[in-house]
């Protein structure tokens, strides 16, 4: 599912050394051009983050923002592993080792990329899940599933691919997808405001190929809208 692009914004691509970036929308663009944060969300079990990578992505990261925050998304994995039957004491350990194990990856290639910097943080989500905004973002974002039929499915959707990409090949009912759901609704409010949930005057989120969800969201099509000083790109090596 893609979400149209607004035709009053302007849509570029910047080469930047070894990376693309490719802002949203002209927000994102004006956004993306201060460079005051970044938050750089680390997906469980995805190859992409491999070492090298993340080695390379994090040192250009900090050559580019004045402050990077990571975010390994622990709390919210484990939803995923409920949504495909994994019972709660054999979920919280798959979360667990999983976690542990792209934590360490992710702090040794951040120390071989030369950092991180005093102002930059390698976070898990259940460490930043109970501050006020975070919590504030988080009802809004659940409600609005309630109400929003696109957002909705759209969440859904990307939902089914996550568990399809994990290995269920079962039917898949409403309660199983909505259980599913609650790992990218646990995101959402990063992408609304992390400028207020790390305190800058500005944020720039992004993933390394399009997200329909953030798509929906910053389109202004969606009933839930980020937060003003709130960007959204496309990020990826370079060809």
């Amino acid at each position: 599912m893609t979400t149209p692009r607004l035709d009053t914004d302007a849509h570029r691509v910047f080469r930047r050394g070894p990376f693309t970036v490719e802002p949203f929308n002209g927000s994102s663009q004006l956004i993306w051009e201060r460079r005051q944060h970044v938050v750089c969300g680390i997906s469980p079990g995805n190859s992409y983050f491999r070492a090298a990578r993340l080695t390379d992505l994090l040192a250009w990261l900090c050559a580019e923002f004045a402050q990077v925050d990571v975010v390994i998304p622990d709390s919210a994995l484990e939803h995923t592993y409920h949504a495909l039957g994994f019972d709660p004491q054999r979920a919280a350990k798959k979360t667990r080792g999983e976690i542990n194990v792209l934590c360490n990856r992710v702090a040794r290639a951040w120390k071989s990329a030369g950092g991180p910097r005093p102002a930059d943080g390698l976070h898990r989500m259940s460490d930043l899940t109970s501050g006020a905004v975070y919590r504030e973002k988080l009802a809004e974002c659940e409600q609005a599933l309630h109400e929003d039929g696109v957002l909705w499915r759209t969440c859904a959707e990307m939902s089914r691919e996550v568990l399809a990409a994990k290995g269920h090949d079962g039917p898949l009912d409403t309660a199983r997808i909505e259980r599913a759901m609650r790992y990218l609704t646990a995101e959402l409010p990063f992408f609304m405001a992390s400028s207020d949930i790390f305190g800058v005057p500005s944020s720039l989120n992004f993933y390394h190929r399009r997200l329909p969800l953030a798509e929906l969201l910053f389109s202004g099509h969606a009933l839930i809208q980020p937060s003003p000083r709130q960007a959204y790109a496309t990020i990826r090596p370079a060809q």
